[in-house]
């Protein structure tokens, strides 16, 4: 076979369509990210990362609890009109949400800063609503496109944030309203990110309008209802789990301990992000239909983890010897960065292999199970910088837990997902024998 041969041939194949459209966008936004971080690193502080980790912590963890996790029915129905009632729902809810969380933030701001201990941001903390408002929306219509196969408006919508974003934290660095730190830059990126995505899906949406209906709506939330019934606390639990050290270390160790750690989780999580949020939207989409027409879910799942593997060594291998410059790359005042990055690495390297192949949970209805997972996971992590802290007043130590913790666990997800897999296909054999 020529090679103009064996690449038509791959340019043909939809699922490898669909990843290079998302890869080529998440590529583009995380590499102006990336190159954006050494100069924003020489403009401001731990002290400002530290406090755009928290609140990035905050809102991520709210943005779960706003969705009800409806956004993954989306992809699920057979027919489009089902499917644009649940997009409908979803946005309905985000908004109910934000607004009645503005609302406490408003009634109840000085309780929630004393209760939580960030008085640092509490200026910022009235911008909650309309960062989660932006995330929640933007996450219905990626899994609306999703399902509409317009892999294309996902792309252009993540580039757009990032640009926005870095432009915005970069010019307010060198100006004179440096004091405000990172923060808008992200708010300001969020909003670019849910205008562009509207306005690229409003076409297809326009079409199918005329199929709403607040009685589908209904039906088909209370059809589907065991997604916020279970996804819901899933989501939150897991999220919860990943923003914990953020939170944890603020608070024992400093804003300038959180900075670091966010950093180098930014770091670490960039370029693996490049590559595994375009293969978890495709693998959502190419899972979903292959479970719906009877074929090989576990074939999938294994040749999926395969090319994962591979893909995680030439990503986490790069970045372990890169770890040893970033004091150069960052500049002095982020010596501690390197340590913190080779600390992560074996966590998130396992994870990284796990992330992608997530959706399966929604599609088997694994939800009940995973959910006493991530609450043994979220227990777990949480003692091991509880006793890092209690024990040694160390975060070194803290951090070696943690993702020592996170290795563990992430092993165990992944021979069940491998299980339930095979599993779900001996199920479909017996039924038809």
């Amino acid at each position: 076979m020529s090679r103009y041969s064996y690449f038509n041939k791959y340019t043909k194949n939809t699922f490898f369509k669909n990843f290079l459209t998302l890869f080529t966008g998440s590529v583009i936004g995380q590499t102006i990210v990336l190159l954006s971080i050494p100069i924003l690193t020489r403009l401001f502080t731990e002290e400002v990362f530290g406090i755009y980790a928290i609140y990035a912590s905050i809102v991520i963890l709210l943005k779960t609890l706003a969705t009800l996790c409806y956004e993954l029915a989306i992809v699920l129905p057979k027919r489009d009109k089902d499917a644009i009632n649940l997009f409908v729902f979803s946005l309905l809810i985000v908004f109910l949400f934000s607004m009645s969380l503005f609302t406490l933030i408003a009634l109840f701001h000085d309780d929630i800063i004393s209760v939580l201990k960030i008085e640092k941001i509490s200026f910022f903390i009235y911008f909650v609503p309309l960062s989660v408002f932006f995330l929640g929306n933007i996450s219905a219509f990626d899994y609306w496109n999703n399902r509409t196969d317009l892999f294309k408006n996902i792309s252009i919508g993540t580039v757009s944030r990032s640009i926005t974003m870095s432009a915005t934290q970069i010019l307010t660095g060198f100006s004179l309203f440096n004091s405000i730190g990172l923060v808008p830059g992200m708010i300001l990126g969020q909003f670019v990110n849910f205008v562009v995505i509207a306005k690229l899906a409003f076409k297809r949406l326009k079409k199918d309008a005329k199929y709403i209906s607040i009685k589908r709506m209904l039906f088909l939330a209370k059809k589907y209802s065991d997604i916020p019934l279970f996804n819901t606390i899933l989501t939150f639990t897991n999220t919860l789990s990943n923003e914990l050290p953020v939170i944890l270390i603020t608070r024992y160790f400093g804003l300038e301990s959180a900075g670091v750690y966010g950093l180098a989780v930014k770091v670490l999580k960039a370029p693996p992000g490049i590559v595994g949020q375009p293969i978890s939207q495709v693998f959502f989409n190419k899972a979903s239909k292959v479970y719906n027409s009877d074929g090989d879910l576990f074939q999938l799942i294994k040749k999926t983890y395969k090319n994962l593997f591979i893909t995680s060594l030439v990503i986490f291998i790069p970045l372990f010897l890169v770890s040893y410059f970033l004091d150069f790359i960052f500049g002095e005042n982020w010596t501690d960065v390197g340590s913190y990055v080779r600390i992560l690495i074996p966590w998130l390297f396992v994870m990284f292999l796990n992330s992608p192949i997530s959706p399966i949970i929604a599609i088997l209805n694994k939800q009940k199970t995973i959910l006493v997972y991530n609450i043994l996971l979220l227990t777990s992590r949480f003692l091991a910088l509880y006793l890092g802290y209690t024990l040694y007043n160390d975060i070194i130590i803290s951090l070696l837990f943690f993702s020592g913790v996170g290795v563990f666990f992430n092993l165990l997800i992944l021979i069940y997902f491998l299980k339930i897999a095979k599993d779900s296909v001996h199920q479909k054999e017996r039924v038809y024998k």
